[in-house]
């Protein structure tokens, strides 16, 4: 779907999930991003503004994460969207994951996993931070719903 077939006459259906999947269709997004609306208002005369805070997961790939690789962080950034009076897209901004903020989360994985503070749970394990805090692993990798391994504090240090 190109961005100028994205179209949007009321701005009360912004949040509906029929809209938001031409969204993500039109602006050419990851499946899984996951969009929730900020805003949507009427704007003069008549067009609409339209805003989504957008999670993308990215997973961490690479030999120096050790245990960690294959681990998913979520991302977050921003899409704005101005149709005018007709309902027809006129701008679309969709702001670029802060490349920045990911390399710190990825140096900071990176580092746990060579000095050993990553416990790997199995999958449905029930984790104890106390037995963790033991090991000295303030970090685990836990499974979630969606298959993805995920990095999570087991306790504050």
């Amino acid at each position: 779907m190109l961005t100028d077939e994205l179209r949007l006459t009321d701005p009360s259906l912004a949040g509906d999930a029929a809209f938001i999947a031409q969204v993500r269709t039109a602006l050419d997004l990851p499946a899984d991003a996951r969009l929730q609306l900020q805003t949507a208002a009427r704007t003069l005369p008549g067009g609409a503004r339209i805003e989504y805070a957008v999670t993308v997961p990215i997973v961490i790939t690479g030999v120096e994460f050790g245990v960690a690789a294959g681990v998913t962080v979520d991302e977050r950034t921003s899409i704005a969207l101005q149709f005018d009076a007709r309902g027809a897209l006129v701008s679309s901004q969709v702001s670029p994951v802060d490349e920045k903020h990911l390399r710190a989360i990825k140096t900071s994985v990176q580092k746990l996993a060579a000095t050993d503070q990553i416990y790997v749970a199995t999958f449905g394990e029930a984790i104890d931070p106390d037995v963790l805090r033991a090991q000295g692993k303030p970090w685990y990798i836990e499974t979630d719903a969606d298959a993805r391994k995920r990095l999570r504090r087991a306790y504050m240090g």
